[in-house]
């Protein structure tokens, strides 16, 4: 109990001080003794109460004892703001309602409060009540709107209601000219990656055909489409579909290897798909084609030869993936005390591998074993990739 009021007592001190200060003013002033005699009796059961350690009924005394006018709606808003962040939610609620309730504050006043109450609601996690207090800021008009629109996209995003946060996006890019194309993509594969899973495909494939429609980038849209055609067994058009991701975005390349594989060996076009990873690498060098470039090397010609282009890649590019890929393969072939040390280097390799990330979002670091098409640490669309380099690709 002592930590709690010691952690209140910096929020308190300020408004406990402007109180008293009001407090010998408004002894200065022609105001009734009366009315200065109870102002007098709040101030000091407030400081009663925040000295017993009865923070709550503090902060209902000195809420009221900060009389709303011009001068004073800013400590509000700043009282609430502090507690808030400070994860006192509950006390941060009950200031901007009291805010709001008073008659003489003026439009724009009360359009403030009703954005802070709502950001109160919103760390709470309490969405519902939050959504309808952004929606009647929006339905205001002011210059709050596209705050309040930010606001309910967040709420929308995180509910994964995903109609509605098209709603809204299309609502903010009207309202400030800032291009959503790329969000509104996402949310349409959101809907497809949702109907897919229940096996509505057609509905699926409207949804990713908007999608590339609104955002002919999206690589998202393309792998589900992929995805899609797969399940069809239409695998030409699959192969097309993957192979349009290089031109989309080359930093994906790694994530059709697998499933090109795939489509490649339905159609018996193995000869294909080397030469097609051979095209890529030139342009491309990636250790996860590399990979598979020698693992075909290592069927058709032997282990050597698949170990020397391993070695060769990894002068060009060089990553810790390929040091154990190289690594792995010259265990295969090694004896006696050559294969021992060789153990040595592979558990080394595999130490240092299993706790790298294997995608970064550029915009705030987060990383990851995942693929995050949603940055969950800056909620920031589009910004995650393959990591590249000795850590990574």
């Amino acid at each position: 109990m002592m930590d709690s009021m010691l952690t209140l007592w910096p929020l308190l001190l300020p408004v406990a001080a402007w109180s008293g200060w009001y407090f010998a003013r408004s002894k200065k002033t022609n105001s009734p003794h009366s009315s200065s005699s109870q102002l007098s009796r709040d101030y000091f059961v407030g400081l009663n109460y925040l000295l017993n350690e009865q923070e709550d009924k503090a902060v209902d005394v000195f809420i009221k004892l900060l009389e709303v006018d011009g001068d004073t709606v800013e400590t509000h808003l700043a009282l609430g703001s502090l507690f808030r962040r400070r994860g006192e939610v509950h006390r941060a609620i009950r200031i901007h309602q009291n805010l709001i309730a008073r008659p003489q504050l003026s439009s724009m006043q009360r359009v403030t409060a009703l954005v802070e109450l709502g950001r109160d609601y919103l760390s709470a996690g309490v969405y519902d009540r939050a959504e309808r207090i952004f929606r009647e800021v929006i339905s205001m008009q002011t210059e709050q709107t596209q705050i309040a629109l930010r606001y309910l996209l967040d709420i929308y995003q995180r509910e994964k209601s995903w109609e509605e946060a098209i709603e809204v996006s299309q609502k903010l890019a009207s309202t400030t000219g800032e291009t959503m194309h790329k969000v509104i993509a996402h949310h349409h594969c959101e809907l497809a990656e949702e109907v897919f899973e229940k096996d509505q495909d057609e509905i699926a494939k409207k949804h990713l055909k908007r999608a590339l429609s609104i955002d002919p980038h999206s690589v998202r849209a393309s792998l589900l489409k992929a995805r899609w055609e797969v399940r069809k067994k239409d695998y030409k058009t699959a192969i097309k579909t993957y192979q349009a991701v290089k031109a989309q975005d080359p930093d994906f390349i790694s994530e059709t290897i697998k499933p090109l594989a795939e489509c490649y060996r339905f159609l018996n076009a193995e000869n294909n798909y080397i030469q097609y990873l051979e095209e890529t690498l030139d342009k491309y060098p990636r250790i996860s084609i590399a990979m598979v470039m020698a693992e075909f090397l290592m069927r058709t010609q032997g282990m050597d030869a698949a170990n020397d282009f391993i070695a060769d890649h990894l002068q060009k590019s060089p990553s810790l993936r390929g040091l154990n890929e190289l690594v792995t393969g010259h265990l295969l072939t090694a004896e006696g005390h050559t294969k021992s040390k060789f153990l040595v280097l592979q558990e080394v390799t595999k130490k240092l591998l299993k706790n790298k990330p294997n995608y970064r979002c550029g915009s705030c670091g987060f990383s990851g074993k995942k693929l995050h098409w949603q940055c969950p640490g800056c909620k920031q669309w589009s910004t995650t990739k393959p990591i590249y380099g000795l850590e990574g690709e």
